[in-house]
């Protein structure tokens, strides 16, 4: 039995869309499934925390959120295994990880209920946090990733992608990605800079003076196809740490398009370091995203990788 999850709100109404048309195809090709449909009550990871107590195969229709969702509410990893079809704006996760074939094609391979692939998980661990209204919160916290989590600047514009108005209207026409280039081109003026201290697991520590953003890429796109993550392989047990240091606006200007094609690495002030694991201190609290979702600020956090992996159907 497969089963199914749908965001039914997701990508204004695409992801509703592609799932009846995607059920034609299931009910056509004679394959066991019951779908849940997430509500404001009850979202998607509570659904897929009931649903693979004891493992399960699910089949996943949303954007990248819809997956973080979703692999922070997998109780037993070993034993579930998932399909995911992309539905969101960004697509990040399907983009990395080459996901090319048609709606009717995905299905098929799904069908044959086969683990093809086993992916990294990352993990954010918060020493410190604080909410959106300043208020500093004093339990250790930590939430799971599939594509990437980083602090500061590509954080920061995750935060204002989250309560902007334009993604809806920019979903509406085909071209939510860009509300990620849009809304960088507003912070870039407001961000703050501030010294860092970044300590890998292999012992190295860097210091920076200005730090613009850190991010630990799992998979190598994030924030809707920009290649911070030039190398990154989701299954190599690494993570691929891009991190900003001392760039001006004017820098930003001048390097954020090679981005797309993660020829940013060749400007000074771009640096790059491949580990499992980093801690980063940073002397002001900055936002800190997992997957484009946003919750707190935090100056203290661990960036690591789970011993579990995601296991994927298609």
């Amino acid at each position: 039995m497969f089963h199914v999850i749908v965001n039914p709100a997701g990508a204004g109404g695409k992801t509703m869309k592609k799932w009846l048309e995607a059920e034609k195809i299931m009910v056509r090709e004679g394959i066991p499934y019951d779908a849940t449909f997430s509500t404001l009550q009850k979202g998607i990871e509570e659904i897929t925390s009931e649903l693979t107590e004891n493992g399960a195969d699910l089949v996943i229709f949303g954007g990248d959120g819809t997956m973080n969702q979703v692999v922070n509410g997998i109780r037993d990893f070993e034993h579930t295994r998932v399909a995911f079809f992309s539905c969101g704006s960004g697509n990040d996760l399907a983009r990395s990880l080459g996901m090319k074939y048609s709606l009717q094609e995905g299905i098929l391979k799904m069908k044959e209920g086969r683990t093809v692939r086993s992916l990294d998980i990352g993990k954010v661990i918060f020493h410190s946090r604080m909410n959106p209204e300043g208020v500093r919160l004093e339990d250790e916290y930590s939430r799971l990733f599939n594509i990437s989590s980083g602090i500061g600047f590509d954080a920061e514009i995750c935060a204002y992608v989250q309560k902007s108005k334009m993604k809806k209207k920019l979903n509406k026409v085909g071209l939510g990605k860009m509300i990620y280039l849009y809304e960088a081109l507003h912070v870039i003026f407001t961000t703050q800079r501030t010294v860092s201290h970044i300590t890998f697991d292999d012992g190295e520590r860097q210091d920076y003076p200005g730090l613009l953003f850190t991010a630990a890429m799992n998979e190598p796109y994030e924030g809707g196809g920009f290649r911070f993550g030039t190398d990154a392989e989701a299954s190599d047990g690494l993570l691929d740490f891009c991190t900003g240091d001392s760039l001006s606006q004017w820098d930003f200007f001048r390097i954020f398009p090679y981005a797309y094609k993660g020829a940013h690495v060749r400007f000074k002030g771009v640096h790059m370091k491949k580990a499992r694991s980093a801690e980063i201190r940073t002397d002001l609290p900055l936002w800190v995203h997992t997957d484009g979702e946003i919750e707190y600020l935090s100056d203290h956090i661990t960036l690591c990788l789970i011993p579990e992996k995601l296991n994927m159907m298609i």
